[in-house]
């Protein structure tokens, strides 16, 4: 029921607009395409290309060919828009010596990326959760995981975030990376995970 009440809205939502709509497909940040379907009772139109536009002039008339559009079109008629648009989350991973709250050299060097990354958003919230491998037990594990956790929340605060701006939590060994049996030690499963929304 509730999709028939859905559709029925955005066919008003369609007929409502004098000049119909027009769906572009873009491009992801980091470069990949997916696709779209616009689709009415109709017709259908899919896009797989990016820079890509179809126009649906109302509920009842199908969706009409794909047109590609420039750039300088897409950034005057969607830039603001865009630009609007939340920023997705960035995720940072973490690896830390084993039995320990201290990170591997090559993880210690992410951390001015981190900071960065905390700078592109204007009002940034920061999700830091400890992990461990399977080397001990979960009781123990869960601890070091918070404690990993709160040694990256200390560098974080140190280098000037507001301590509020960042939530702490502890996974223990229960969401590893890499599947392992009880008492294997794994580098990958060793870590925080940092995410900056």
């Amino acid at each position: 029921m509730l999709r028939k009440v859905f559709a029925v809205v955005l066919m008003l939502g369609l007929t409502a607009c004098a000049g119909g709509n027009r769906f572009v497909l873009l491009e992801e940040e980091d470069g990949s395409v997916g696709t779209i379907t616009v689709e009415n009772t109709a017709g259908a139109q899919t896009l797989e290309n990016p820079g890509v536009a179809v126009r649906v002039a109302d509920a009842g008339t199908a969706p009409g060919r794909p047109q590609e559009i420039s750039q300088q079109e897409i950034d005057e008629t969607w830039g603001a828009t865009i630009e609007a648009s939340p920023r997705k989350p960035r995720t940072f991973i973490l690896y830390f010596i084993i039995g320990s709250d201290r990170l591997t050299d090559e993880s210690r060097a992410q951390l001015p990326e981190i900071l960065d990354s905390i700078k592109e958003f204007p009002a940034a919230e920061v999700s830091v959760v400890g992990h461990t491998d399977r080397i001990g037990g979960e009781r123990r594990n869960a601890q070091l995981a918070l404690q990993r956790a709160e040694a990256i929340r200390a560098l974080l605060i140190a280098e000037g975030l507001e301590p509020e701006l960042i939530e702490v939590d502890s996974h223990g060994e229960s969401n590893p990376l890499v599947e392992t049996a009880d008492d294997v030690a794994e580098p990958r499963n060793r870590r925080v995970e940092v995410t900056v929304q």
